[in-house]
């Protein structure tokens, strides 16, 4: 069962409208609405997330920590996978760094050098 599923049957299940819940946690209905739906992008971020979720869990009359810990694994399960990093970038990982900077103090101590032979 899903998070919100979870909350929302928890609200039914003591006849709680979301009016009631939102009055007593002072919280906007919509956030409430979209927690139970699913659609975490209301929220802010995790600790707002989590606040709001306390808050409605003691109006409920649910154990606001344990309420908690399932959102937060439900929002662990729903972060997307890091993105891949560009080709660009393997390819920089891959090239050792020492030669790199060796090529760059030799081109930088060339371009001194010719600077101060075209000055004479």
């Amino acid at each position: 069962m899903s998070f919100g599923a979870y909350l929302r049957q928890s609200r039914m299940l003591r006849e709680l409208s979301l009016e009631e819940v939102a009055k007593a946690t002072r919280v906007p209905q919509r956030v409430i609405e979209a927690m139970e739906a699913g659609d975490y992008a209301v929220l802010r971020d995790r600790q707002y997330a989590l606040l709001v979720v306390r808050s409605c869990a003691a109006a409920i009359g649910l154990d606001p920590e344990e309420t908690a810990l399932r959102l937060e694994e439900e929002l662990q399960k729903a972060e997307a996978p890091a993105a891949k990093p560009a080709a660009w970038r393997k390819l920089a990982r891959k090239v050792p760094r020492e030669p790199v900077v060796w090529v760059i103090v030799g081109v930088t101590l060339a371009l001194c050098v010719a600077l101060l032979l075209l000055r004479r």
